[in-house]
């Protein structure tokens, strides 16, 4: 028994050491195509540039071109991409037509079907940037809105980016729904790519989110709308400024100063002036005085002089934002026999006076 166990053992050593001495073969073998191809790459790059610059500055002789794109594919996609952030309209436009007149358009649109995610990452990223070209888009075809359910947390958001490079209003709609559901890193990145499309999603895409009943959508649309800090065209705020979520509730007054000031949205702050919950009433105040409300001094005044230090500072700097009145009601309670109101008041005079240069 031990002679045939030692037999066994060095035929697994055996095969072991085969396994091993394959798989080294195979890296040395991969390593050396790879340091090939980035050799020829590296030889390859500088004329792509240089013929691609040609081109962009009038040359429609394709002939070069075409010889490179023969030569290395996916070096002139690469290339192609680097002009990302540097160009735009008519440039832009002469490079997503050569990208389909090479057919690198529907190479990248292959790519992004592929199991190697580091391919599909590649293939969208190169699909953002000539997606703002109508007949790259169209080549595209339902591509990106099924790459919106990828797997792969970074392919999903270039593929929100092309949508929203496309310009469309239901691509656009799209990736705003797409940005309600995802987590708070995609939402953060697509927020800022969304402002500039902020009036038209106000039409239709926000009203129906915010009319949903659904609190946690209308949480988060809300503070995609308050990140945006821009005039905003929603005129159905009122019901969300008394809504029974304190979350909602306190986002839908951080957006007040942001919509329309109607009647009743200037009634819904004033009223959450009274609110025992310091944290609705430090919004409150702050959207008090980013709106001017004459009609909130009184009680700003009375919280300054018997509220909390932290109330205080709040109803103090929502007076600061407010001249003259707000200013002559702080430079009175600057006096107060309270320490707490005295020092509040003082301070937020003080600094909007400074701000204001005065």
């Amino acid at each position: 028994m031990t002679a045939i166990e030692l037999r066994v053992a060095v035929l697994l050593l055996a095969a072991y050491a085969l396994y091993l001495s394959v798989m080294l073969g195979a890296c040395l073998v991969r390593g050396y195509r790879w340091r090939k191809q980035c050799s020829a790459s590296a030889a390859l790059v500088p004329g792509i540039r240089d013929a691609l610059v040609d081109y962009l500055a009038g040359n429609n002789d394709l002939s070069q071109l075409r010889g490179l794109v023969g030569a290395g594919r996916r070096d002139v996609a690469d290339v192609i991409l680097g002009f990302q952030g540097r160009i735009g309209g008519e440039a832009r436009d002469r490079l997503c037509e050569l990208a389909i007149e090479f057919a690198l358009v529907h190479d990248w649109c292959l790519d992004a079907r592929s199991k190697d995610v580091v391919r599909r990452r590649t293939a969208v990223n190169h699909l953002s940037f000539v997606c703002a070209n109508e007949p790259c888009r169209r080549v595209t075809g339902d591509l990106l809105l099924a790459l919106l359910e990828d797997e792969d947390r970074e392919v999903r958001l270039w593929a929100a980016r092309a949508l929203l490079e496309s310009g469309g209003p239901a691509d656009v709609e799209e990736v705003f729904e797409f940005a309600v559901s995802q987590n708070p890193l995609i939402r953060i990145l697509l927020t800022e790519e969304l402002r500039r499309h902020a009036a038209a999603l106000c039409e239709r895409a926000v009203p129906a989110i915010l009319r949903s009943g659904d609190p946690a959508r209308i949480l988060v649309t809300l503070e995609i709308l308050v990140a945006w800090e821009r005039a905003l065209p929603v005129n159905d705020l009122h019901p969300l400024l008394e809504h029974t979520d304190r979350g909602i509730r306190r986002e839908a007054l951080r957006l007040a100063p942001l919509v329309p000031a109607t009647a009743e949205n200037k009634s819904a702050v004033i009223c959450a002036l009274r609110d025992e919950d310091p944290d609705i009433f430090t919004v409150a105040a702050l959207s008090a005085g980013r709106l001017n409300l004459q009609e909130s001094l009184p009680i700003l005044a009375r919280c300054l002089r018997v509220g909390s230090a932290e109330l205080a500072r709040s109803a103090a700097a929502a007076l600061a934002a407010m001249p003259p009145r707000g200013w002559q009601v702080l430079e009175e309670l600057s006096a107060n026999p309270s320490a707490v109101t005295a020092g509040a008041a003082a301070e937020a005079l003080d600094r909007a006076r400074r701000e204001a240069g005065a």
